[in-house]
C-alpha cells in the first residue's frame, strides 16, 4: 500500500508544481485580504514549495537573490515575534509572503525560456493598463495642483471600502507602482523606434508593427496620464530619473526622440502660457504645502532613526511604526490625528520593520537586481532583451528614488509590483545568459592560428 501511495503522491505533487503560478494567483485574494479565520490558507505557499520538492524540482529555483531572500525571510519570521500585536501585523506579513511566492513562481515559470519571458513581460506591461483603470475609479485623489485636481474631481468614484483602503487607493502608492512599469514601456518603445521602419523578418516587431506600436503608445498615454493625475511629486521625480537613465544608455536615435519630446513639451508650455505662467505652474506643482511636508518628513526620519536605535536587531515588526510612534515618542511634532502610516523612506522603513539585518537583506535585493540587469544588458546582443533590461533597470531606479521620500510599505497590496519587477530582472538575466552568443576569438588566438598554417592549409 505504501509503495502504491508514493507514485500517486508524486503525480499530485507534479500537478501542483506545474500549475504553481495559477494556484498562487487563485490564492492571491486570501493574501491580499487576510482574516484570522482564513489564516490557515496562508499555508498554500509552503505547500506549493514542498510539492515542487516532492516532484523532483528544486524546493526553490536558484537565483542570484536567494541569499538576500533567505536573510529577509528569516527577519520576517523574527518580526512575528517582535510585533506588539500579531493580528495587526498579519495583513502585511501575508502581503510579503505573496510577494515572495510571486517572485519564485515567475522565475520557475520562465525557466530561462524567451517565449515564456515575453508572455510574462506582456502581463507586466498590461497590468499598467489594469492599474490605470482601477486607479481612475478608486483613487483617493490628492489636492496639490489645481489644474489636475479639477480633472481628477470629475472622475467617477466607484471603488471604496476595501480593507486597508477604506477611503480609496492611495494616490502615492498607485504612482509608485506605475513608475515600475512605465519605464519598461518606454524602453521597449525606444527599441522599436531604433528598428523602425526597416524591421528584420525574424524580429518580434515584424508581426503587425503598426498595431503593436499603436497599442503601446495608447497604453503608455493611459498609464502616464494617471501618473500625472496622482500628483505624487516623489513618483514624478523618480520617473524623471528613470527617463534620464534610459536617455543616457539608449542609442542615439532613441535619445534624440526622448530629448525632442521633452523640448517640445517645454516649448508648448511657453507658447501657450508664456514664461510667467510656466513659473507659476512649477510653483503650483511644488505646492504651497512643500515646506510643511519637508518638516513632517524630517520629523518622521528623526524619530524613525530613534526607533531603529531602540530596536536595532529585530526591528519593531511589520505595520508597528504607525501605532508605536505616538506611544514611544508622544512629543513628536505632527498634526493631531495625523496617520503616520510609514517612515516615508524605504530604507528606514526596512530597518524599522526588520532591524538592521533586514535592511542589509533589502539592500542585497537592490544590488543583486542591479547586477543581474547590468550583466544581462552586457551579455546579450538581442536589442529587445537589452531594451527590456534597460527599462526594468530604469523602473527600479525610479522606484528607489521615489522610496527616498515616500513608501509602498512592505506587504502593501500594490507592493506586489516590486516583487514582479525583481522577478523579471532575474528572468532577463537567465534568458540573456542561456542564449549568450559565443565570444569572438581574441586577436592573439587568430594570429597564432594564421601563423600555424601554410597557404596550402598544411601545418608548419
Amino acid at each position: 500500500m505504501r509503495a502504491d501511495l508514493l507514485p500517486k503522491l508524486r503525480r499530485a505533487a507534479g500537478f501542483l508544481d506545474r500549475w504553481q503560478w495559477l494556484i498562487l494567483l487563485v490564492a492571491a485574494p486570501f493574501y491580499l485580504f487576510p482574516a484570522p479565520a482564513r489564516t490557515p490558507l496562508l499555508l498554500v505557499l509552503p505547500v506549493l514549495w514542498l510539492a515542487a520538492w516532492l516532484a523532483g524540482s528544486p524546493l526553490l529555483p536558484r537565483t542570484p537573490l536567494n541569499a538576500a531572500l533567505l536573510l529577509f525571510s528569516l527577519m520576517l519570521l523574527i518580526s512575528l515575534w517582535t510585533t506588539f500585536d500579531l493580528v495587526y501585523s498579519v495583513p502585511k506579513v501575508a502581503g510579503v509572503l505573496l510577494g515572495l511566492g510571486a517572485y519564485f513562481a515567475i522565475v520557475r515559470l520562465t525557466a530561462g525560456r524567451p517565449d515564456r519571458l515575453w508572455r510574462v513581460v506582456a502581463l507586466f506591461v498590461l497590468s499598467a493598463g489594469g492599474l490605470a483603470v482601477l486607479g481612475v475609479v478608486g483613487i483617493d485623489w490628492l489636492d496639490k495642483v489645481p489644474i489636475l485636481t479639477a480633472i481628477s474631481q470629475r472622475l467617477p468614484v466607484i471603488i471604496r471600502g476595501l480593507p486597508g483602503a477604506e477611503t480609496g487607493l492611495s494616490a502615492n502608492e498607485v504612482a509608485g507602482a506605475l513608475i515600475l512599469i512605465l519605464p519598461v514601456q518606454v524602453g521597449l518603445l525606444a527599441t522599436a523606434w531604433q528598428r523602425w521602419p526597416q524591421v528584420p523578418a525574424d524580429d518580434a516587431l515584424a508581426v503587425r508593427p503598426r498595431l503593436w506600436l499603436a497599442a503601446q503608445v495608447v497604453l503608455l498615454a493611459l498609464s502616464g496620464g494617471l501618473l500625472l493625475l496622482t500628483q505624487s511629486r516623489s513618483a514624478w521625480l523618480g520617473f524623471f530619473v528613470g527617463l534620464a537613465l534610459i536617455m543616457a544608455v539608449s542609442g542615439r536615435r532613441a535619445r534624440w526622440l526622448l530629448l525632442g519630446a521633452g523640448v517640445l513639451t517645454i516649448v508648448a508650455l511657453l507658447a501657450v502660457g508664456g514664461p510667467r505662467e510656466v513659473v507659476s505652474l512649477l510653483a503650483r506643482v511644488a505646492g504651497s504645502d512643500i515646506d510643511a511636508k519637508a518638516i513632517q518628513r524630517q520629523a518622521l526620519w528623526y524619530y524613525g532613526l530613534l526607533a531603529v536605535r531602540s530596536f536595532p536587531i529585530t526591528g519593531m515588526g511589520l505595520n508597528a511604526f504607525r501605532k508605536a510612534l505616538p506611544e514611544l515618542y508622544p512629543t513628536v511634532p505632527l498634526p493631531a490625528g495625523f496617520d503616520v502610516t510609514h517612515a516615508h523612506n524605504h530604507l528606514l522603513q526596512a530597518a524599522l520593520n526588520f532591524g538592521l539585518p533586514g535592511l542589509v537583506a533589502y539592500l542585497g535585493l537592490w544590488f543583486g537586481a542591479a547586477g543581474a540587469l547590468t550583466a544581462a544588458f552586457r551579455a546579450t546582443a538581442d536589442p529587445w532583451l537589452r531594451g527590456l533590461a534597460l527599462g526594468l533597470g530604469a523602473g527600479l531606479a525610479a522606484f528607489f528614488v521615489y522610496g527616498l521620500f515616500d513608501v509602498i510599505d512592505f506587504g502593501a497590496k500594490l507592493g506586489i509590483f516590486f516583487w514582479f519587477a525583481l522577478a523579471l530582472s532575474i528572468c532577463v538575466y537567465q534568458v540573456a545568459h542561456a542564449h549568450r552568443l559565443p565570444a569572438p576569438p581574441k586577436p592573439a588566438t587568430v594570429a597564432a592560428a594564421t601563423l600555424g598554417t601554410t597557404s596550402g592549409g598544411r601545418q608548419l
